[in-house]
């Protein structure tokens, strides 16, 4: 039975960590704590619910990630980047970006209604090893999940526009100063944000479905595991985002989903009390003794 939690944390964590990663990196370049994000996970499979039936699962999906990219920037350009060219403060975007998170789930509410989705409504089989079982949706969470991630840090830590992220990252107004186009990135950095977020709502959809409030549940975790794992760091957010899923299912097993939420909540505040910078962060201010 644990080796059986194990697994299926591992799966979560890989998911919960595909979210925060796309998280990450529009909080690390922007510095807008974005609630919208959950809005999009959400928005994305329901555009997948409309589309498939017309062009079939592969040009389903294309479009669909095509979709979450667009709505990202649509996001940015609407949003943020007015509150940004007046200067406006974090909180007034934070309260923005909760403002739209709300008029999506509510146009979705309204166009497809309340109930919970199911992507796929076949009967599969199970890959069985003891009494271990592996579900058919998990192994394709499992399988496109993790390459997922490879190219995820791929593109942040070798190419170009990776290099700029991380520059705009570390400080903006030398970005500026250095010739790099931040509204561009900006752009950039939303609309990859958001496909990592679908690409986790699709295959959490083929597998236990999804209905237009569960986007902000999985938001707060992704937000709690990077600021837990550390705002500067990408592999800390992964290796945060595996262990509060275990954290997350054992806690299931041994008390009731009710206490999911208090449990991560609880862990945020004392990592917060004890290391402010995450778990996984190395401080940068020496105090004087």
């Amino acid at each position: 039975m644990i080796i059986q939690i194990l697994i299926n944390s591992l799966i979560n964590g890989l998911l919960l960590a595909l979210v925060a990663l796309g998280f990450h990196i529009i909080f690390s370049a922007t510095k807008i704590f974005h609630i919208a994000h959950g809005g999009i996970f959400v928005a994305g499979v329901y555009f997948f619910l409309w589309a498939n039936p017309f062009v079939g699962l592969a040009y389903g999906i294309i479009l669909t990630i095509v979709f979450a990219f667009l709505l990202g920037v649509i996001i940015e350009w609407l949003v943020y980047k007015p509150l940004f060219n007046k200067s406006g403060s974090e909180n007034i975007a934070l309260i923005s970006s909760l403002g739209v998170y709300v008029i999506i789930i509510n146009i979705i509410a309204l166009l497809f209604g309340n109930e919970t989705k199911i992507l796929d409504n076949s009967i599969r089989k199970s890959l069985t090893l003891g009494e271990i079982i592996i579900t058919k949706p998990q192994l394709w969470q499992f399988s496109f999940s993790l390459p997922l991630i490879a190219l995820f840090l791929m593109f942040i830590k070798v190419t170009r526009y990776g290099l700029k992220i991380r520059a705009i990252s570390d400080n903006p107004l030398l970005a500026r100063v250095m010739g790099i186009n931040t509204q561009r990135i900006r752009y950039i950095v939303f609309g990859i944000g958001s496909v990592m977020s679908v690409s986790a709502a699709l295959l959490k959809g083929f597998d236990t479905g999804i209905d237009p409030y569960s986007g902000m549940a999985i938001t707060l975790s992704a937000a709690v595991v990077v600021i837990i794992g550390g705002t500067d760091s990408l592999y800390g957010t992964i290796f945060a985002s595996i262990m509060l899923a275990i954290i997350q299912n054992f806690t299931e097993f041994f008390l009731s989903a009710q206490w999911r939420d208090t449990v991560t909540f609880t862990i945020l505040i004392l990592v917060m009390l004890w290391r402010t910078e995450g778990i996984l962060q190395f401080r940068l201010r020496v105090d004087e003794k």
